[in-house]
């Protein structure tokens, strides 16, 4: 299996898949991320579906400073903003930076070492501040999801530090695993706006986007982020990762649990039975990892691959059900439980334990003396 070279631990999923060695969804994927604003400028147009819109430039004009380049550095140099280097060839990778202003963006824009000829810049509007962030699925069984207050990257890398909302509609019956009447406001809105009752244009949007509809909503995977005065602004329409990512069943509220359970939420339903591993920074590349151990550590990342794949199950204190790490685990098959908020702590190296991703609980059969 060839290995792909990644710029960080926590990468974008088309760069999870190509560590996994499948390039053919890594390429589908980078192919359909690629395309994303032009299929939500197209929804904007159609169903005032409101994104991040952005200004479009060629990377070769902005690099030379035509006179419309001067006039955004001089007029605008101070607004924030996100650059996003979009390739012409799908086969180049895709760049971008966010939070610095439009005159401190292009600097980075300019020392980068690419042919500008390649690419084309969106300039897009930038906040300060993310009020919430929202990933959820909608398919023909149900609409399901995440939100949580703060910046997206807790949802798809994992790296939780609020606390995490669960939802699921199946087109008849909300279900919540909290109860806040903002996140609930927020995600009825954000999922309104994709309900599209004009048949024309469901039709007119299938042939120019090959869009699915489940109950009159578009179908897909999505991602949008809440700014200040509950403004939402969609950032992500995939029409095929939504297809990796099985429907959940209906949850309860979590209770009490007994003294040697621990419980979090399933991410991929399977049962498996062994002795836990801790791992972390500190042991990563030391630890020794009999295949069919238990993985358990805080959250993973592409570092932990090798060990996702000896693993017999794994949890984490952390992560949703949408993050990177989640969708690679399914891929895997691996019975996988997340957001047990103290698994690390809890159980110590060796034990052993039973892993019920079904439930999502793990049952403590033996601890390790100590």
């Amino acid at each position: 299996m060839s290995k792909a070279v990644v710029t960080n631990n926590q990468p974008s999923i088309t760069e999870w898949f190509a560590v996994l060695g499948d390039k053919k969804k890594s390429d589908e994927l980078r192919e359909e991320d690629n395309h994303k604003h032009q299929r939500l400028e197209l929804l904007y147009q159609k169903i005032g579906l409101e994104y991040e819109r952005p200004e479009r430039w060629s990377a070769e004009d902005l690099k030379n400073k035509t006179p419309e380049a001067v006039e955004l550095l001089n007029s605008r140099g101070d607004e924030l903003c996100a650059f996003r280097l979009v390739p012409k060839d799908d086969k180049l990778p895709k760049l971008r930076n966010r939070g610095l202003n439009i005159a401190d963006t292009y600097k980075w824009f300019s020392d980068l070492n690419i042919n500008y000829k390649d690419y084309d810049v969106f300039v897009c509007p930038h906040t300060g501040e993310i009020l919430w962030s929202a990933i959820f699925i909608v398919n023909d069984e149900a609409i399901f999801g995440e939100i949580i207050r703060g910046l997206h990257s807790q949802l798809t890398h994992g790296e939780t530090e609020n606390e995490l909302i669960q939802f699921r509609y199946d087109y008849d019956l909300w279900q919540w695993s909290a109860d806040d009447s903002e996140a609930k406001d927020l995600v009825t809105k954000m999922v309104e706006k994709l309900l599209v009752k004009d048949k024309k244009i469901q039709k007119e949007l299938s042939q120019e986007l090959n869009a699915k509809f489940s109950h009159n909503y578009l179908a897909g995977y999505f991602e949008a982020t809440v700014w200040p005065g509950n403004k939402i602004y969609f950032i992500d329409y995939s029409r095929i990762l939504a297809d990796y990512i099985k429907t959940p069943p209906a949850f309860e509220l979590s209770g009490n649990v007994a003294n040697d359970i621990l419980k979090g939420i399933t991410a991929n339903a399977g049962t498996a039975k062994g002795k836990v591993r801790i791992v972390n920074e500190k042991n990563i590349e030391t630890v020794d990892f009999p295949k069919g151990s238990i993985l358990v550590c805080d959250i993973t990342d592409v570092r932990f691959v090798p060990l996702m794949q000896k693993a017999g199950a794994i949890i984490t204190d952390r992560g949703g059900i949408l993050s990177h790490a989640a969708i690679v685990a399914r891929e895997m098959g691996k019975p996988c439980i997340i957001g047990t908020k103290n698994s690390t702590k809890v159980l110590k190296d060796g034990d052993l334990v039973e892993v019920d991703a079904n439930a999502g609980v793990v049952r403590i059969i033996k601890k390790i003396k100590t």
